[in-house]
């Protein structure tokens, strides 16, 4: 056995580039001063011991060039089965929960309690058949596969978890209902973001008003949908920019799309923006707007809260959970430009309810502190660790 008792297996840490760096980062900052021995195993590139000292280190060497899937999960769980011995502790953390794939399929002796975190449902709720995903992405045949080979995979390694962490009550129902998870063995945990940056640099946008749209996968988030709004409001304000934080393989289509709508000098499109800048665009932004029809949580509506931006989402999946509609954000029904439309118009002509908006997003932010979050993932570790005893 280990001097650690919990391995902690994760992708990200020393850089965040999504909920599973925020999280991994959040949990060893909170319970550096507890009794629990940790142990990381990450990328050799990722490892971190100068802002975590006592924690144990696992190099699982540098990222492949080439793994498809988010964050090289494919690989790292294959280098995590060949060379850790899971069995030398207590108690194991997937901060992906697909990591877990080959470790769980040929589990050690002694098997150790293992929890998964689970970030989205996107798999389940994915186009069956190939035609789904025509227009929906700028690359729809490696969609439909990778999303049916991704399904399959979280078929077969999540019911071997003994649990299952996800971010929002929709994503486990899903799990449920889905896979057949037992609703014990699945729980939500309120994921949230760090205190703000001290230095942070705002970056110039134009526009009057301006908004801000942040993401990959531009039809789930309903970019196309926001540039149809877009045109609904051209009389009304046709100094409106729209700034695209993110990059995405149809972005040549949406393009073709705003210019048709003849809006195309109003979308201005910045590609790929590191996660660390994206709180200068939102200091700089009036409101951060991402409809999506499908949301897991949306980590980035947290940061505009954070960066005291208003902020209007689709009111699918857990975002919902969220955003109170007219209380800390405005709501939107996918697949409706009009109303998306008229939520601009509200924001931007109401200063009360900007206001409103601003401080629900405040209180909401409160409310889900890194705080609550480390104390909920620590009661499940020693839920855990007790049932093992």
């Amino acid at each position: 056995m280990c001097a650690a008792s919990i391995l902690l297996v994760t992708q990200q840490l020393r850089s965040v580039r999504s909920g599973v760096g925020t999280y991994v980062r959040l949990l060893l900052e909170g319970l550096q001063e507890s009794s629990l021995q940790m142990a990381v195993a990450t990328w050799g590139t990722e490892l971190d011991p100068d802002s975590f000292p006592g924690t144990e280190w696992i190099d699982l060497g540098r990222p492949p060039r080439f793994d498809p899937t988010p964050g090289a999960f494919l690989t790292l769980g294959r280098r995590l089965a060949k060379r850790v011995d899971l069995g030398a502790y207590r108690l194991v953390h997937f901060l992906d929960a697909r990591e877990a794939w080959s470790s769980l399929r040929n589990p050690p002796n002694p098997r150790p309690k293992c929890i998964g975190t689970v970030h989205d449902d996107y798999a389940l709720h994915a186009p069956p058949g190939v035609f789904g995903h025509f227009g929906r992405a700028g690359d729809p045949l490696r969609r439909w596969a990778y999303y049916r080979w991704l399904r399959r995979l979280e078929q077969r390694c999540y019911p071997a978890f003994d649990l299952l962490m996800s971010n929002a009550e929709a994503t486990s129902q899903s799990l449920i209902e889905g896979y057949g998870i037992p609703s014990e063995r699945c729980s939500t945990v309120p994921l949230t973001v760090s205190e703000a940056s001290r230095h942070v640099h705002p970056v110039a946008l134009s526009g009057q008003p301006t908004l801000l749209f942040a993401g990959g996968n531009f039809y789930r988030k309903g970019l196309d949908i926001l540039i149809r709004s877009i045109a609904l409001l051209r009389s009304e304000f046709p100094g409106l920019r729209l700034h695209v934080a993110g990059r995405d393989p149809l972005q040549r289509k949406l393009e073709r799309l705003a210019r048709r709508l003849a809006v195309r000098e109003q979308v201005i499109f910045h590609g790929r923006v590191p996660p660390s800048q994206i709180e200068g665009f939102l200091n700089s932004t009036d409101i951060f707007v991402m409809p999506s029809r499908r949301e897991a949580l949306g980590l980035v509506y947290l940061e505009a809260f954070r960066a005291r931006v208003p902020v209007i989402a689709g009111s699918r999946g857990g975002v919902a959970e969220l955003i109170e509609d007219g209380k800390n954000g405005l709501l939107v029904a996918p697949e409706q430009p009009a109303s998306l439309a008229e939520a601009i118009l509200r924001i931007s002509r109401e200063p009360q309810l900007r206001r409103k908006l601003i401080d629900g997003g405040r209180r909401c932010l409160e409310a889900r502190s890194p705080a609550r979050l480390i104390e909920v993932t620590r009661q499940a570790y020693e839920r855990m660790l007790a049932s093992d005893s």
